[in-house]
């Protein structure tokens, strides 16, 4: 029997990391990954537990099987399982976890609900996603069902005793005069790079089909309305009016691909790209481009810092903390903004290397033993004399 997953050995105080999503693609997956990795190396009393049919378990990644399992028309490359909630309550049990934290609103966050139920437990929900924006660009919900939606989620977010949250925007919706939340209750939290953004003398280099030699502009992420992939051609082609050169590279899939490839043949789509690989396809760029108001995070946005690539950006939820306008990247309002500054990026070399210096800077402020100590801490399994240790 696998130690990490079972037990109380010393009575010490164990969280139990509930998710819908592991090795899919998708972001908050593969931030859960990073999760995953970190808490094996420092060996943390923590666990998580996903619900798959392929995944194996293995050191401190508890994997139910589902008993059903489907998808859903408006996301079909991410599937719906259901747990067998008796077997999540015996695990729980058997496993000795005092808290739990869930970062997913499908079946693993109804049965984080189901164990603070049966168990008096703690629980506590990280709030990876904004429901709200993709249910005005991906579902095109009128006003009146996103006001219904937004009830909702205040009273399934209200179950849980604690929020943890990536941006001040969030932290401010929860706290506001919409959702009401106690701010004692709201805690930020962070994501950090893979450490395979960190050694990049040892990233191989990755084969492009595009010319380095060229102005280079990256989009990488999920290919959906949502992420405001349908404005990266007008984008562009305000760029090209000055820059008729350059060239525009699109790593990811989604439901706009087809669509994206009809307006814009002549961009370079490499589906979806393999982290290990990553690394090269950033240092191979100019520039990131993020056309997104959903991110809630944007772990590219730090991995492209990790490589000195600086990003551009909209004003708000995520990239806002992270990206310093102007500094390591810019921040904008609009889609015309946005292709000025990337323009403006273009015409000023030594103001290119300065911004490339800067990202680096800013990504090493992003460390995984701080993020995840100070999550401990607000959790509640660990006091604070032993963060001071």
């Amino acid at each position: 029997m696998n130690k990490n997953r079972a037990g109380n050995p010393g009575g010490t105080e164990r969280l139990l990391w509930m998710t819908d999503t592991y090795g899919d693609h998708n972001g908050v997956s593969t931030a859960l990954q990073a999760v995953h990795r970190e808490i094996t190396a420092m060996n943390l009393p923590i666990d998580l537990m996903v619900c798959s049919s392929t995944l194996p378990s293995d050191d401190h990644l508890v994997v139910v099987k589902p008993v059903s399992e489907f998808t859903l028309p408006f996301y079909r490359q991410q599937h719906i399982r259901i747990p067998n909630y008796r077997e999540v309550q015996r695990i729980f049990k058997k496993g000795g976890y005092s808290r739990i934290l869930c970062s997913t609103e499908g079946p693993m966050g109804f049965a984080a609900l189901w164990l603070k139920r049966v168990f008096s437990a703690e629980v506590s929900f990280f709030l990876h996603t904004d429901w709200l924006v993709f249910a005005k660009e991906a579902l095109r919900l009128e006003p009146a069902g996103v006001r219904r939606l937004q009830r909702l989620l205040q009273i399934y977010y209200a179950r849980f005793d604690k929020i943890f949250v990536l941006n001040t925007d969030h932290h401010r919706w929860l706290t506001g005069e919409k959702m009401r939340f106690d701010p004692a209750r709201v805690f930020f939290t962070a994501h950090w790079p893979d450490p395979i953004f960190s050694n990049l003398l040892q990233s191989s280099g990755m084969e492009v089909p595009f010319d380095r030699k060229k102005p280079v502009v990256l989009y990488a992420g999920r290919l959906s309305r949502e992420k405001g992939v349908t404005e990266i051609p007008a984008i562009i082609r305000m760029v090209r009016s000055i820059f008729p050169e350059v060239q525009l590279v699109i790593a990811g899939t989604g439901p706009a691909e087809e669509a994206l490839r009809q307006e814009m043949p002549d961009a370079f789509y490499l589906g979806w790209v393999e982290q290990e690989s990553l690394p090269g396809l950033y240092l191979a760029c100019d520039l990131l481009l993020l056309p997104s108001r959903f991110d809630t995070f944007s772990c590219v946005v730090i991995e492209a810092m990790c490589c000195g690539l600086p990003v551009v950006a909209y004003n708000t939820k995520g990239p806002k903390d992270i990206v310093q306008d102007s500094v390591n990247g810019f921040l904008v309002e609009t889609g015309e903004e946005m292709a000025g500054v990337v323009i403006r990026y273009y015409l000023d070399p030594e103001r290119r290397i300065e911004m490339k210096q800067e990202a680096f800077r800013r990504a090493d402020s992003y460390r995984a033993d701080t993020i995840l100590n100070r999550l401990l801490l607000d959790t509640g399994i660990i006091g604070e004399t032993m963060t001071s240790r």
